[in-house]
Order: C-alpha cells, then structure tokens, then sequence
C-alpha cells in the first residue's frame, strides 16, 4: 500500500528526495531456507539501493 501511494501515486513530493522501497519477488517461494534465499531481498539488492540513495544525497563522494 505505501509502495502504490509514494512510487506510483506521486506521494513523495513533500518529501526530501523520492523514497524506494525493496519488495521480494513475485513468486511462489519454496519452503525452508530456499525460500528465504530467492523470496526476499538479498543484501546486495539492500546495498544497491541505499547505494542510489548516497549517490543522489552527495553525488561526489559515491
């Protein structure tokens, strides 16, 4: 729902700079541990995107 209203809707306007949100995939996960390794966000999906966000803060240092 916060997705649908800041990344699509145009919620984030009043904000600082625009918000990204980091979803799992859409999919039927598989059970134990494999699910949890193609279902959700891995830790380089996490550090790209705080990545993106440093480099739009302060474009010189990232």
């Amino acid at each position: 729902m916060m997705q649908e209203i800041l990344e699509k809707q145009g919620g984030w306007k009043y904000l600082d700079s625009v918000p990204r949100t980091l979803t799992g995939k859409e999919h039927r996960p598989a059970y134990t541990t494999d699910g949890d390794y193609f279902s959700k966000p891995s830790a380089e999906d996490v550090f790209d995107a705080v990545y993106v966000m440093m480099k739009e803060a302060v474009p010189a240092r990232f």
